[in-house]
């Protein structure tokens, strides 16, 4: 069986049973939710620091390091950036009215990342000292990058460890791959949790115009942008065959609403149903997972505009709609360092910045918190990949695979 038809199976199961099971006690629950999410990124870790030493020792080899690198994170800038304009086009045109104040309790949000701090998290004084990163994998990338240079100053020397490397990088997929497969059973948990949040909340009706225009804003760029984009960079192959690639991934970040708990599917099916090489897929992904939060930028442009809409009827002036075409891209890129973080984080972060009385405008969307993490993390799912395809793709690093043979 297909793993998108799986793990569709097990959102479905879950979901169903969130609706017919009564709530159960949330403490458990969310000790469930939080387990489960762990099992996602078990051994991504692992995975990311064996196999981007190999990948960067075999591209500094064939002279392409430094082309990867730059693709990998220009590309995923521009993927936020443009993700940015079709949430700020889409709150335009689907206006979601203004949203009524609540009085449902405030959840305590994080500061989002300095850019003085994340600097400190990935270089920190002792290279070592990254290998306990588990929330932010650029720290270890770099490292792991670090040593595979090293691998090529001499072959004799280096023989042992870059066996030793290789094998543990092979090892590593391979548990990866049994969890991927083992997915299904916390996806159905997790699914079965959202729905019942989602069931018991009284106020999603009020926010249907905004679910509205974020999903005709996801529509179109992953069903539009996306394909357009992967056509034009390879008029040879069909763009809808890497999206349907994609539909495991989406799944399981819709439901986890987690930047990370996709990341291992998404590795697998790079690798087995698009046929990305080691080589670039080690590299490009830690960079794209750090710099790619495209959904992210869309959800948040298209709620800040909700947010002042809500507040005043004056509309939006040039000067604000170019403040958010740099604040909401920057915010977005600065939630690669925090990718536990949803939009939620960027909008208290703009609307600080914003001030005039906005500070505390992203309480507006605290009963929706959940579904505008969730509708996030798919689509940053899918750019991400979409971005990893991409490089691939220009390096020739890409084995097409007929669609049956995709996993």
């Amino acid at each position: 069986m297909k793993i998108w038809f799986k793990y569709l199976i097990a959102a479905a199961v879950g979901a169903i049973a969130g609706i017919v099971v009564p709530g159960s006690d949330s403490v458990v629950v969310d000790a469930a939710v939080g387990i489960a999410t762990n099992l996602t990124r078990y051994m991504l870790f692992t995975v990311v620091f064996f196999s981007v030493a190999m990948a960067t020792w075999e591209l500094h080899e064939d002279k392409r390091l430094a082309r990867v690198w730059y693709r990998s994170i220009a590309w995923s800038a521009v993927t936020v950036f443009v993700s940015s304009l079709v949430g700020l086009a889409g709150a335009f045109v689907f206006s979601a009215g203004r949203i009524p104040l609540s009085a449902d309790p405030v959840p305590s949000v994080e500061s989002l990342p300095r850019v003085p701090g994340v600097l400190a998290m990935i270089l920190p004084p002792d290279g070592v000292a990254s290998l306990i990163s588990f929330d932010f994998l650029l720290p270890v990338a770099v490292f792991a990058s670090v040593l595979g240079l090293a691998f090529a100053y001499d072959r004799s020397a280096t023989k042992p460890a870059t066996l030793f490397f290789d094998s543990m990088s092979r090892i590593a997929w391979q548990v990866n791959s049994f969890f991927v497969e083992l997915l299904p059973l916390p996806l159905l948990v997790v699914a079965g949790a959202r729905m019942s949040a989602l069931a018991a909340n009284e106020r999603l009706g009020v926010f249907g115009p905004l679910f509205l225009a974020l999903a005709v804003e996801a529509a179109f760029l992953v069903l539009v942008l996306l394909p357009l984009a992967l056509f034009v960079l390879d008029r040879s192959r069909n763009p809808y065959r890497v999206m349907a690639a994609l539909i495991a991934p989406a799944v399981a970040a819709a439901v986890f609403g987690h930047t990370y708990a996709s990341a291992g599917t998404v590795a697998r099916v790079l690798k087995e149903s698009l046929g990305v090489r080691r080589r670039v897929g080690a590299v490009s992904l830690p960079l794209v997972l750090a710099f790619g939060r495209a959904g992210t930028a869309m959800v948040t442009a298209t709620s800040f505009v909700a947010i002042l809409n809500s507040y005043s009827n004056l509309g939006l002036g040039s000067s604000t709609i170019l403040w958010m075409l740099a604040t909401v891209p920057a915010a977005a890129l600065a939630l690669g360092a925090a990718p536990g973080s949803g939009p939620i984080v960027a909008l208290a972060a703009l609307c600080a910045s914003y001030g005039r009385g906005f500070e505390s405008g992203y309480t507006l969307l605290a009963p929706v918190l959940l579904p505008l993490t969730m509708i996030a993390a798919l689509v940053d799912a899918v750019c991400m990949s979409v971005v990893v395809a991409a490089v691939a793709s220009r390096e020739a690093c890409l084995q097409p695979k007929d669609l049956r043979h995709y996993i």
